[in-house]
């Protein structure tokens, strides 16, 4: 008597591939109508936080039911049909050129000999939450400004980081053009300029205002720091006379030869935009991203670069290079006619955090010694009641338009209440 059958087995094998099938067909829709799911069977967690996620299992599948259901020929000339119609979307997609096809900010970025890396002027994106980016023919990201004033206009210039810049949102949602708006409301005739750049240090800011900035001859100039831009406060051209800087956010090459995949960058950005928008559908456990951000920044990962400098336990040379680029800033803007006002931007795990604050205090005091104002946006963000609203949490660690709107709103009370363009400023503000 046969106790085993090869095809007994590979009937069973089929039942059980179509089962997986049907299960995760399924499980995309669900994914789609709630924005992803998270529950447990019998101590067992099953969960779907991506779109993609269901899919990593079900082609697999799809695949090897394929595999063992037809001729090997058969299914060579299926793989071949599909890698043709791939292969004739990427064409498509390259031809049609879609907002969410561009590979993210890399393309608006290139090496640069004396900022190491630099907005690319006149360049034009797309990020992975819908979000615009252009960059004027100066490489601001901004709408044009000629560099002669208008009469009885005040201009000011915003230097910072990616927190400045805008990362992930539009440039109307910046906290430089919300500023804009609530001067122009309050009767105040400005211009602000948004010279925010992603990524960059304090050398960077001063290398910005003495090259850039310095030619337009602003009013004010702000100063948006955010704790990582201690990190470096020395030149990295000082350190090599044949210096040609470095684009990071350069999209990674596949096989070695291919650079922009539209089509990947288009599912990519897609997912990624569906998880943003569908995020309050997951609830409050998925929106957790501060608790997990501390985990990885706070006092468990006391190695941590940002930790380090959040804590107040930055080695004293990279503390007195800071004072000195900053007191460089201060006389260089003051040179030429601009006055200078320093504000400092919270990361969300510095939030009811006094011990990873020390920054901001260490910032206050050297903004003390070289005699400018300082603002520390970290009671005006704590003052929220709803902490996550005010980042773009799940999917990114930067302001939302709602927390951008607060910062703008605290330099733009400062500056009416202290008459910043018609008194002479504080040494200094706490």
């Amino acid at each position: 008597m046969k106790i085993f059958s090869w095809s007994f087995a590979l009937k069973v094998f089929k039942r059980f591939l179509d089962v997986g099938i049907g299960v995760y067909l399924i499980l995309i829709p669900i994914v789609i109508v709630t924005g992803g799911f998270k529950f447990e069977i019998l101590g067992v967690s099953i969960k779907a936080n991506h779109l993609y996620t269901p899919l990593k299992i079900l082609i697999p599948l799809i695949l090897i039911r394929l595999i063992i259901s037809i001729e090997f020929r058969n299914f060579l000339l299926l793989l071949g049909s599909v890698l043709m119609t791939l292969f004739a979307m990427e064409i498509a997609m390259r031809i049609w050129d879609p907002p969410l096809a561009k590979p993210d900010i890399g393309q608006i970025h290139k090496a640069s000999a004396f900022f190491e890396w630099e907005l690319v002027p006149g360049s034009s994106g797309h990020g992975s939450l819908g979000e615009c980016y252009h960059i004027n023919s100066a490489g601001f990201r901004d709408t044009e400004h000629s560099l002669k004033k208008q009469a009885g206009v005040r201009r000011i210039m915003v230097i910072g980081d990616s927190f400045t810049f805008g990362m992930r949102v539009n440039l109307e949602d910046t906290y430089p053009k919300q500023l804009e708006r609530m001067l122009h409301s309050a009767k105040i005739k400005s211009e602000v300029i948004n010279c925010g750049v992603v990524g960059y240090n304090m050398w960077q800011h001063y290398e910005q205002l003495k090259r850039k900035v310095i030619p337009y001859k602003p009013d004010l100039v702000i100063l948006g720091l955010f704790e990582d831009d201690l990190g470096s406060s020395i030149p990295k051209y000082s350190e090599s006379n044949r210096y040609s800087g470095g684009n990071p956010f350069g999209q990674k090459r596949i096989l070695g030869i291919i650079g922009n995949v539209s089509l990947l960058n288009f599912l990519r950005n897609a997912n990624t935009l569906f998880e943003y928008k569908n995020r309050y559908r997951r609830g409050h456990a998925y929106l957790k991203g501060i608790e997990e951000r501390k985990k990885s920044w706070g006092p468990s990962t006391p190695t941590n670069h940002n930790y380090i400098i959040m804590s107040g336990k930055m080695e004293k040379q990279r503390c007195k290079e800071f004072l000195d680029a900053l007191k460089q800033f201060v006389v260089t803007a003051k040179d030429a006619g601009a006055r200078v006002l320093v504000i400092m931007i919270p990361d969300s795990v510095q939030l009811n955090e006094p011990d990873m604050q020390a920054v901001n205090r260490f910032v206050e005091q050297v903004c003390g010694e070289v005699g400018v104002p300082f603002i520390d946006m970290t009671p005006v963000l704590e003052a929220e009641d709803d902490h996550p609203s005010l980042y773009l949490f799940p999917i990114d660690a930067h302001n939302s338009p709602k927390g951008l709107k607060l910062i703008a709103k605290s330099i733009a009370d400062y500056i009416m209440e202290i008459g910043f363009f018609v008194n002479a400023l504080p040494e200094k503000t706490t």
